[in-house]
């Protein structure tokens, strides 16, 4: 049976925001005569890791990867799945297998698109020298996790093609996001050729760098600008009317709020370049400040294995003393959604369930002093633990007041450091720290995107190093149900998971941004996912 249907993933969002807003901004001006290249502005905060799309895993790379590649299907603005570089697709009678025919298609060197690019691509993200945080994604795929613990050699792997346009994705069972799931960016396939011939080929910017996607890589000044073209080559040209997109690098959020009113940036707001928290106020009486939720939390990770953090009590007594509306009010200041729950709203049709009280200090100060009997401790082994965060100014804010609501509630100092990005990266997948702040966005749309990362602690993003039999039990379930039931098995999961909590919520994610006032009619949907119809652009100075 073929289908597509109307799912959204919100690990590509941004995407297609950026399609709309370059859509509208560089196009022609109609009224002129004189065809003009135009180009748009943008800022990113921090350099992506890296531009191969196997290897990503953080949220600038992700962004850059839906520019200049393409997958089997994407997402569209109304929110449905259709076919990409696949033509159309049948699934089996027993949902577990998915056999895709590829269009006509060629790379941005001319070679043609073929199913033996995806199945190197998506098999080399399972070798088990291959180094692809994002490699769990895959293991709904027969085969696929015990091929990267090296259990079973790859070519007993579900991924085949079959011939040139034929590629053939066999599943250990059912999975009912999974057409969601292969939206995102990991998914998307490298030239083979070019792969095996030049390794290095995504470091730079030049010949060897070639991709499938809208844009194709012109420039790439690391740690400065990178800039990406129209693709000529581009099998959908209908579905893009500019040529051009400039990225600067300033991580400095003040200096970027300054570029764009100078004009100098067309769009400015996170999760590319964050808005400076103390110009909110300011920018909210002077300007529009668009905001929609999406599926990203920030939260605090718990090390389950290091001391105090080692007691479920503990976690709980630190994770309860939390005013996070104090937090939302007074800091973050764009309605953020309080966390007293690990899935955000729009994962679960906006239906809202608090598993426990916000700023509950008297349940945190009984299980506190449980724990520390347990423990045999006293308030005093606190002054040790360091909670680490990263030098964003938000994050600063944050982790000032968490400290100090600590201190007032539970009558415990705790010092505070704030890392580099990449360093807090590290600690936390080598499991090297107690307890930190850290965040999660959402891949595709689906509860298990989140969930799914607990199931083991061989996880590189499981940083709480937590597992439970039943709860993965209850993952497992879900996996062979649907609508209510699946929604309802997959919240006792989510119950059992903060009843542990290996993690403490803080607040669901809002996405501000603002744009330049020659755009108009800008809006969002209720799922993150930006709507750009009538689009209208006024007064727009080419920009060289």
């Amino acid at each position: 049976m073929s289908r597509f249907f109307s799912r959204p993933i919100l690990g590509s969002v941004l995407f297609t925001f950026i399609l709309a807003l370059f859509g509208a901004s560089c196009q022609k001006k109609e009224q002129s005569a004189r065809r003009e290249i135009q180009c748009v502005h943008l800022n990113l905060k921090n350099e992506p890791a890296t531009l191969d799309p196997r290897k990503g895993g953080d949220i600038i790379s992700s962004h850059l990867h839906f520019l200049l590649f393409e997958g089997l299907v994407r997402l569209n603005k109304d929110d449905s799945i259709t076919p990409a570089l696949a033509k159309s697709f049948e699934i089996s009678a027993d949902r577990t297998v998915y056999t895709f025919l590829l269009r006509d298609a060629v790379w941005s060197n001319g070679m043609p698109i073929t199913a033996f690019d995806f199945e190197k691509s998506w098999k080399d993200i399972l070798d088990p020298s291959f180094p692809s945080p994002n490699a769990y994604l895959l293991y709904p795929i027969k085969n696929a996790e015990a091929a990267k613990q090296g259990k079973v050699p790859l070519c007993e792997v579900g991924i085949a093609a079959k011939d040139a346009k034929t590629f053939v994705v066999t599943l250990e069972k059912p999975t009912p996001y999974f057409l969601d799931l292969i939206s995102f960016c990991a998914f998307f396939p490298v030239n083979q050729q070019i792969d095996e011939e030049y390794p290095d080929w995504a470091l730079n910017a030049g010949k060897q760098y070639i991709s499938n996607g809208p844009f194709i890589l012109k420039e790439w000044k690391h740690n400065n600008e990178i800039v990406v073209v129209k693709n000529p080559l581009y099998w959908d040209q209908n579905r893009m009317r500019f040529n051009k997109i400039h990225f600067s690098m300033i991580d400095n959020e003040t200096t970027a709020l300054q570029m764009f009113e100078n004009g100098e940036l067309d769009m400015l707001g996170d999760p590319l370049s964050p808005l400076p928290i103390d110009a909110l106020a300011s920018l909210k009486k002077k300007t529009k400040v668009y905001t929609n939720p999406v599926g990203g939390t920030t939260m605090i990770s718990f090390n389950v294995d290091a001391f105090p953090f080692n007691n479920a009590k503990i976690r709980k007594a630190f994770a309860y003393a939390i005013d996070r509306e104090s937090i939302v009010k007074n800091i973050t200041q764009m309605d953020e959604i309080v966390a007293t729950n690990a899935i955000p709203p729009v994962l679960k049709n906006n239906r809202y369930r608090a598993f426990f009280k916000d700023g509950d200090t008297t349940q945190a100060k009984t299980l506190l002093e449980e724990g520390m009997q347990e423990l045999g401790i006293t308030k005093e082994a606190f002054g040790s633990v360091v909670y680490y965060y990263t030098a964003a100014e938000l994050n600063h804010k944050i982790a000032q007041a968490i400290q100090q609501q600590w201190q007032s509630a539970l009558g415990v100092q705790i010092k505070i450091e704030n890392l580099e990005h990449k360093i807090l990266m590290d600690k936390l997948i080598k499991r090297d720290y107690a307890f930190a702040q850290s965040r999660w966005l959402v891949q595709y749309n689906d509860q298990m995107n989140i969930l799914e990362r607990f199931k083991s602690k061989m996880n590189s993003k499981n940083y709480s190093n937590w597992e439970n039999p039943e709860f993965i039990r209850l993952l497992e379930d879900s996996f062979y149900e649907n609508g209510l039931k699946r929604a309802e098995i997959l919240e006792k999961a989510e119950e059992i998971f903060l009843s542990e909590m290996p993690i403490c919520p803080i607040y669901h994610w809002v996405m501000p941004y603002i744009v330049q006032p020659h755009l108009s009619n800008v809006g969002m949907t209720s799922i993150g996912e930006p709507v750009f119809e009538p689009l209208t652009l006024e007064n727009r100075k080419a920009l060289r």
